[in-house]
């Protein structure tokens, strides 16, 4: 395929949705003061003016890459930056794989003194590099320009990229998670849609009634609680977490978390409402396979709907149901790019990630390679608009749902305090029947461990 007709092909909106949500994460290293914003004004204007023609600055941009779609997402817009940006030449690093493998070469090329000047990131990476200070704050850029601001952004994914009172970074995509349901099971039986307002009570109700048969025909009215994302919204909901204020302590043993365990898990065994957890999985599903077949009624997801398009029946998405006086909270997950903290040309790094963060490069994303939830406002709202035959009724509710998201705790080695989490909440919630407090106790000092890990140290 030829470099034009990268650039010129487009894909339907339906083909857009369908593509899974292109994410991963990166991350750099070593701590650096960070250089001073750029200024402006009439003596810089003329000093620049009177300066003879200098070569190019190279800012170099480490990103995933390794097939079409990663190309096509970037070498475009490199090639627009620099028709406007004369001064500067973007060199692309194209590396393979997802968050860490993008973070493996982001080290290794810090180790070596070789670093990039910007690089895409993850936010479950960001605060495993925020700690060695290896992204560069851009409050001060933020503070001098006129351009961009944080109020462009869905406030939740902008919040994605911060750590402490740090702008670490700017958000490209991300999701929200929302309540999937099937609309033909709810009328079947009778019952009012999930709306805004929905308690937990009238969540468990809808599901009992759903529940009916056995077997492999078996309907179930919800699924997915049993992963560890959305177990922790429900903990948030009530003002647990799954670590302390400082991110030092595992708190999942403790109360309200464990009490919020404990209600999942007797979805799963006492009231058997619930997919039994790792079915989809075991069987090389996914939780949306078997939406589509109508065996469930109801069930958490974040806000990318490829694989429900073949559904033919009505469905919808709600916000997640919340009791009176918790915390309305929804789980928030992002990428994007930082610059890292020790690049040597930081105001020319901040052009190119200004670029990345303004409405050319979103809307570039959305029509070239299918962007599902682009973080920039004006580009999601009026995605809103034109894919509205292929979105749900209230497709604004996943938009909505940024205003009181959160991010995850992200700490240390957080994609390995996933991977101690779901296997003990696995045991809880399937058929070892497992303790809950047991299971959690035996992986509290390990996860303290991963929390506090610090990438290259």
């Amino acid at each position: 395929m030829s470099d034009s007709q990268l650039i010129n092909r487009r894909f339907s909106r339906r083909t857009f949705l369908r593509g899974a949500l292109l994410s991963a994460g990166a991350a750099a290293l070593a701590a650096c003061a960070a250089p001073a914003p750029p200024q402006s004004g009439s003596e810089n204007t003329e000093a620049a003016a009177a300066a003879p023609a200098t070569e190019a600055t190279t800012v170099k941009f480490l990103t995933q890459g390794g097939n079409d779609v990663a190309f096509l997402r970037y070498e475009p817009l490199i090639a627009s930056f620099q028709e406007a940006n004369s001064n500067i030449s973007v060199e692309p690093i194209w590396e393979p794989g997802g968050a860490i493998e993008v973070q493996t070469k982001l080290l290794t090329l810090i180790a070596a003194g070789d670093a990039p000047d910007t690089y895409w990131a993850h936010s479950y990476t960001n605060s495993g590099q925020a700690v060695r200070e290896l992204q560069l704050d851009l409050n001060p850029y933020l503070d001098a320009s006129d351009d961009i601001s944080g109020d462009d952004f869905l406030l939740a994914a902008y919040k994605d990229f911060q750590y402490g009172d740090k702008q670490i970074g700017f958000p490209r995509e991300t999701t929200s998670t929302v309540l999937i349901y099937n609309a033909e099971l709810f009328d079947k039986h009778s019952l009012a849609y999930p709306s805004e307002g929905w308690s937990w009570a009238d969540f468990v109700e809808a599901a009992t009634v759903i529940t009916e048969g056995e077997g492999a025909d078996k309907i179930y009215g919800t699924a997915d609680w049993h992963l560890n994302r959305n177990t922790w919204i429900k903990m948030w909901q009530k003002g647990g977490d799954v670590l302390n204020e400082d991110h030092t302590k595992f708190t999942m043993n403790q109360e309200p978390s464990l009490s919020q365990i404990n209600e999942i898990a007797a979805w799963h065994h006492e009231a058997g409402v619930h997919l039994p957890a790792t079915t989809a999985e075991a069987g090389g599903f996914t939780t949306a396979n078997l939406f589509v077949t109508g065996n469930i009624g109801m069930f958490p997801q974040f806000s990318v709907f490829s694989g429900l398009l073949d559904a033919e029946f009505k469905w919808d998405i709600a916000h997640l149901p919340v009791d009176e006086g918790d915390i309305q909270t929804t789980r928030v997950a992002s990428a994007g790019h930082s610059i890292y903290s020790g690049t040597a040309n930081p105001n020319e790094a901040w052009q190119w990630m200004k670029f990345l963060g303004g409405e050319q490069a979103f809307r570039h994303w959305v029509d070239a390679t299918g962007l599902n939830v682009p973080s920039l406002k004006v580009v999601a709202e009026s995605l809103l608009e034109t894919s509205a035959d292929s979105l749900p009724e209230h497709a604004q509710v996943m938009l909505d749902a940024f205003d009181y998201g959160r991010p995850e705790p992200v700490a240390g080695d957080w994609i390995g305090v996933h991977r101690e989490v779901q296997p003990a909440l696995n045991s809880i919630y399937g058929v070892e029947q497992a303790d809950a407090q047991t299971a959690l106790d035996a992986i509290a000092a390990r996860v303290e461990e991963l929390a506090v890990y610090v990438p290259g140290a």
